[in-house]
């Protein structure tokens, strides 16, 4: 050891001097070390980069929205103006000139020119004959009274024989 001082003695020095600085120069427990400029700089431009780069895509989607909005309303319009034509068609095929002329030419029918008028009566609808119900048969009580007063021989009573 003694010859590594001889030989160098202003190297161990350095050593003993940078060492020395290094503790003095590192921060105190619980504190972090500060960061060199170079990695400041280089976390700085990449966080701006991704803002910016999000601020384009934003940008560009809301732009391609707008494309897509204005190409939706002229399909919209000309829906639109379609079926406007479509109505118009069908009031022009429901006027009762067209309906003549579709039906004359292309269904090959003809206007009635001798009729005749025909008087039908209809029969009357006569309310039914009330027909008298068939008659019951009596009761025990009908049968013994009729035969009490006599008349057990009347239709009522089925002529007296049980």
């Amino acid at each position: 050891m003694s010859m590594t001082t001889r030989e160098q003695p202003g190297r161990v020095k350095d050593v003993a001097q940078r060492s020395q600085q290094y503790v003095w120069a590192s921060p105190p427990a619980g504190r972090p070390r500060r960061m060199h400029g170079a990695l400041v700089f280089l976390i700085s431009a990449a966080l701006i980069a991704s803002v910016g780069m999000l601020y384009l895509l934003q940008t560009s989607h809301v732009a391609n929205l707008g494309y897509e909005m204005s190409r939706l309303q002229e399909e919209r319009e000309a829906a639109l103006v379609e079926q406007q034509q479509l109505s118009a068609q069908i009031a022009e095929k429901q006027a009762l000139t067209n309906v003549e002329t579709i039906a004359r030419e292309d269904l090959g029918m003809q206007s009635i020119d001798d009729y005749v008028f025909l008087d039908v009566t209809l029969p009357t609808a006569e309310a039914p004959v009330a027909t008298d119900p068939a008659p019951s048969k009596p009761s025990a009580i009908e049968r013994f009274w009729g035969r009490l007063t006599g008349r057990a021989s009347d239709s009522t009573g089925g002529g007296g024989h049980d």
